[in-house]
């Protein structure tokens, strides 16, 4: 493969613009067409053009699914030693594809274009499905403990040979979800999708000839290569450590991930070392290979908002690699289960920026919320018998500031560009009436520059019978940081019928079965703030006050602004500030959090996590509750003499050698 750029840039940069422009003609093919909500409304799918080895070259920059430019389609492709026109390979299997399909409902099409009698180009689209079948009503429940509980796994498979239909196949998945009609609709409108990349890509190799596509494929992703690489020289050599944590595994223990990255010269190893075992339950991330963008997103983000001039290529990964061990947390052993796996690739985005405020303090955000908490509705059909599934809203919370700007509300970045869904389409869907969607006063964490405002939806079930799913609430334990003096944000919450005799406050939300008349409340985090709170613009803390975002003792307890009425009191909020001010520190990592790695400080946690890789799998989960155990019981941190001696254990030295 060349690293030299051999179209000129004159066309070269034409080509880029009709290869993106492909790619949002599919997007908005598969958008229009779509049967089901959270496609046509929320956006979650994705359309893009890769060579034929496999790395997309044409993706939309502000279409559906942002966060997967860097898959790469080979292992899927290779399933199958020759093509023809008209061929198309479906598969939603993580094992099988080396995680291009990241859970059972994402459903992949990847479809060779051919010209001249050789392929020149691969047309690939992506889907969430409202159901694949498996254990609950849209198939994800945080609770599964393997992934044959959760749907109908395909490995690669063509779904059209030289354009004939495998019906028998399509029967045979259909009749195991429980929304057959909408999925083979969103099906229909995917294979649209490809049929206009096949257009668009017959129409350029028409007009420019096939071999300058082909040579202008590659070069783009060596453009955009080439300005990751420019991009890293910039940032300073070193070894750079940061580590979060998802709320809990199926024993209700936190799950730390930790990431080193470790920056030479124009490349990053992102070094997974110290990240926990893989879990019991759906949180596991399938990011197979060494380049697998779950796990560098925070990074990919970070280049492309530097340089957006550059083209949204799989290159921006070719300059990164990434190291896991296998039966971790982000690098499972099958049959884990991984239906939520997004929650914690959410989470593998806050240890990477984290990590790289290492090295460039300035230029990286607070932690965002952090969580997209997908909430979807099961219904019974009375004039089918059967059960309706749709999803309400996904629910984000509000994004990081940064050292120039507060957060934005109710949006994070690393959730991509999901949309909410409107009301009057949800309503207009399934039987439900949303009583409160709205943003949260005080949840937003205090600095210089404040982060995003969390949000709040609020809905009453209104017939019998309903099942509600959340799958990828988060930091309801452990709240997103705040950076450069900047305090943490809100944890996320929920509450089942607020302000009756029947109410329960929630963490997450697994699986509710509700009753006509029962509400849901969910309230998602805020984001972190940047810097000192009292080095704020006192009127920018009066104008939150004034939208009632903000409460007035919150103003001069977070910020020390004193307000007589409606106006800043000037001479009293500089008494004040003067009274608290006090040295910065780096990041806020909240109450819950400190008070947990008290217990549990970095250099322990990453022993355990090293250690409990060397013990046999089936006996990680119990030897993880005993070492918490342990440490609540004597309240301090464990010894790593202890750790070795309760991992030899009854069963005899099983810990082994690190």
């Amino acid at each position: 493969m060349s690293d030299r750029i051999e179209t000129d840039r004159v066309t070269l940069g034409i080509l880029k613009s009709h290869f993106v422009a492909a790619a949002e003609s599919m997007c908005h093919t598969l958008e229009r067409t779509a049967h089901s909500t959270f496609i046509k409304e929320s956006a979650d799918y994705s359309a893009a053009i890769a060579t034929p080895a496999g790395e997309i070259f044409a993706f939309p920059r502000n279409l559906g699914v942002t966060s997967f430019v860097g898959l790469n389609l080979a292992t899927a492709l290779s399933a199958f030693d020759d093509y023809e026109p008209g061929d198309i390979v479906i598969t939603n299997d993580p094992y099988a594809t080396d995680g291009l399909a990241s859970h059972l409902p994402d459903i992949h099409m990847l479809k060779p274009v051919f010209a001249e009698g050789e392929i020149v180009a691969v047309a690939w689209c992506f889907i969430h499905c409202s159901d694949v079948g498996g254990l609950v009503p849209a198939s994800i429940s945080p609770d599964a403990y393997d992934i044959s509980q959760e749907g109908m796994r395909i490995p690669p498979r063509k779904l059209y040979r030289a354009g004939e239909l495998d019906r028998e196949f399509l029967d045979l998945f259909l009749a195991n979800c429980r929304t057959p009609e909408e999925n083979w609709g969103d099906f229909k409108a995917m294979i649209a999708s490809l049929g206009t990349a096949e257009r668009r890509v017959h129409e350029l190799v028409a007009k420019y000839g096939r071999d300058v596509i082909v040579r202008a494929s590659e070069d783009v992703l060596t453009w955009t290569e080439q300005s990751v690489r420019e991009q890293i020289t910039t940032l300073p050599d070193g070894d750079f450590t940061f580590a979060d944590y998802i709320d809990s595994d199926s024993d209700g223990l936190p799950v730390r991930i930790q990431v080193t990255l470790r920056i030479r010269g124009d490349e990053i190893v992102l070094d997974y070392d110290g990240t926990d075992p893989q879990v019991g339950n759906a949180y596991n991330v399938p990011a197979f290979g060494p380049r697998h963008p779950f796990l560098c997103q925070g990074l990919i983000n970070f280049f492309l908002s530097h340089d957006p001039s550059m083209p949204v290529t799989g290159g921006v990964v070719r300059p990164l690699t990434n190291r896991t061990r296998p039966g971790t947390v982000v690098s499972p052993l099958f049959p884990a289960a991984v239906g939520v796996r997004y929650a914690t690739a959410h989470r593998i985005y806050n240890v990477v920026l984290g990590a790289l405020a290492g090295a460039v303090p300035d230029r990286v955000p607070a932690a965002g919320a952090g969580q997209a908490a997908i909430v979807a509705m099961s219904v019974p059909d009375p004039e089918t018998g059967r059960r309706r599934v749709s999803v309400l809203q996904p629910m984000f919370g509000g994004g990081g500031a940064t050292h120039r700007t507060d957060g934005v509300a109710g949006a994070d970045s690393c959730a991509g560009y999901l949309k909410n869904t409107p009301i009057e389409s949800m309503e207009t869907t399934v039987p439900v009436l949303a009583r409160r969607y709205e943003l949260v006063p005080d949840s937003a964490g205090a600095g210089a520059r404040r982060g995003g405002w969390g949000a709040r939806f609020d809905f009453e079930v209104l017939r019998p019978d309903t099942i509600v799913t959340a799958r990828g609430m988060e930091r309801t334990r452990f709240a997103p940081w705040g950076a450069h003096g900047g305090q943490a944000a809100s944890l996320t919450s929920s509450v089942v019928n607020e302000g009756t005799p029947g109410e329960r406050r929630l963490g997450r939300i697994g699986v509710l079965h509700l009753d006509r008349g029962d509400t849901v409340g969910i309230q998602a985090s805020g984001g972190g703030g940047y810097g000192d709170p009292l080095d704020r613009d006192p009127e920018a803390v009066r104008e939150d006050v004034l939208t009632g975002l903000l409460a007035p003792a919150r103003a001069t307890e977070d910020y020390g602004v004193v307000l007589d009425g409606t106006t800043v009191d000037a001479e009293a909020t500089v008494r004040e500030r003067a009274r608290r001010r006090k040295a910065t520190p780096g990041f806020d990592l909240g109450r819950e959090r400190t008070e947990h790695e008290r217990l549990w400080p970095e250099e322990t946690a990453a022993l355990v996590a090293r250690r409990l890789l060397t013990c046999p799998a089936a006996l990680r989960p119990v030897l993880k509750r005993e070492l918490h155990r342990l440490a609540r019981e004597q309240d301090a941190p464990l010894t790593p003499e202890q750790v070795d001696t309760t991992l030899a254990g009854p069963e005899g030295n099983v810990a082994g050698t690190p």
